[in-house]
C-alpha cells in the first residue's frame, strides 16, 4: 500500500467489491470499529464488509479530504462519501468520518463513524453534495502544539458545553465559525449562543473523554466519547464522536461531527436550527 496516501489504496480495494482484498491491506490482528462496534482480524473485517453488501461494481468511495498527523505520522483521518448499490440498482450515499493507523505497510486500526442522517438516494456518478463551510478561512500563521489544541478543546467542551457557558464556547470560535452535527448547522457566535443554551436546557451530566488527536496543520480530527443524559427522556448515551475541522491560532473555524445519531441521547427535536430532511417522517 502506498505509504504516502493509504486512503487511496483502501478506497480502490473497497471499490473492487472483494472483501478479502480490503482485509489484505490490514495487519492480521487489525481492528476495525464501525459506529462503536469492533471487528477483530481479517476474517471478521471481511465478514462485516460482505454483510453490508460489498460486491463488484456496487461500491464507490469519494474522498473529500485526507490528512496525516504531524506528531505521529502513522495516524491519518479523512472525510469521504460511501456509495453502495442495492439489488434493485438504486444507489445510496452516506457521509463518513474515518481514522486509521498505518504502520509497516499495513492498516493496524481503523474506525468509521457514519452520519446516518446524511443518507440519501443518489446516482452512482452524481457530484458530491455541497458542504457547510465558513465563507472564508484565513491562512494559518503557525502550527499549533498538541497541548494548545487540547487546552482549547477542553475549555470548549468541558468548561463551555458541559456547563452551559455560552461565552466560554464562543471564545473558542472565530466569529465566522461553523459547527455541523448530525442534526443541525450552527453558524457564527449568535447562533452558537442559542445552541449552547438549548443544549444546557435539554441535557445534563455531560462528560467528554478525548481518545486521539490527528492534526496536520491545515486540518484537525478528534476522536472522543461524549456522554450526556437527556433531561426530557431520561436516556443516557455515550456517543463515539469523530470530529473533523479546522483550528487556527486557538480558535475553531469549522467543525463537523460524525456519530451514530440513531443511538444518541440527543434528538433533532431538541435543537434550535435542526430541520427534517424531505424523506424523514
Amino acid at each position: 500500500m502506498a505509504e504516502d496516501f493509504p486512503f487511496d489504496a483502501l478506497a480502490c480495494a473497497w471499490q473492487s467489491g472483494e472483501p478479502e482484498q480490503v482485509a489484505s491491506l490490514c495487519h492480521p490482528n487489525a481492528t476495525w470499529i464501525v459506529d462503536g462496534r469492533p471487528y477483530h482480524g481479517r476474517a471478521e473485517i471481511s465478514a462485516w464488509l460482505r454483510s453490508i453488501g460489498v460486491m463488484p461494481h456496487r461500491a464507490r468511495i469519494l474522498i473529500r479530504r485526507a490528512f496525516r498527523d504531524l506528531r505521529e505520522p502513522a495516524w491519518w483521518a479523512a472525510e469521504w462519501a460511501l456509495r453502495t448499490a442495492a439489488d434493485d440498482g438504486c444507489w445510496r450515499e452516506v457521509e463518513q468520518g474515518v481514522m486509521l493507523c498505518f504502520s509497516a505497510g499495513q492498516i493496524t486500526h481503523l474506525r468509521i463513524h457514519n452520519d446516518h442522517r446524511s443518507v440519501r438516494k443518489v446516482a452512482a456518478d452524481a457530484p458530491l453534495r455541497d458542504e457547510a463551510w465558513p465563507a472564508f478561512i484565513p491562512p494559518r500563521t503557525r502550527d499549533m502544539t498538541y497541548d494548545e489544541i487540547l487546552a482549547v478543546h477542553y475549555r470548549h467542551v468541558r468548561q463551555g458545553w458541559a456547563r452551559g457557558d455560552a461565552e466560554t464556547v464562543i471564545s473558542c470560535h472565530a466569529p465566522e465559525s461553523l459547527i455541523q452535527t448530525s442534526f443541525e448547522v450552527v453558524r457564527g457566535h449568535d447562533q452558537l449562543r442559542r445552541a449552547v443554551r438549548a443544549y444546557a436546557e435539554n441535557y445534563a451530566d455531560t462528560v467528554i473523554t478525548v481518545h486521539r488527536v490527528v492534526y496536520s496543520g491545515d486540518y484537525l480530527a478528534i476522536h472522543q466519547t461524549w456522554s450526556c443524559t437527556n433531561r426530557k427522556t431520561g436516556v443516557r448515551a455515550d456517543d463515539q464522536d469523530l470530529n473533523i475541522g479546522v483550528m487556527q491560532d486557538g480558535r475553531f473555524w469549522r467543525w463537523r461531527e460524525y456519530y451514530d445519531s440513531t443511538q444518541s441521547a440527543q434528538t433533532l427535536e431538541q435543537t434550535v436550527f435542526g430541520v427534517k430532511r424531505a424523506d424523514e417522517n
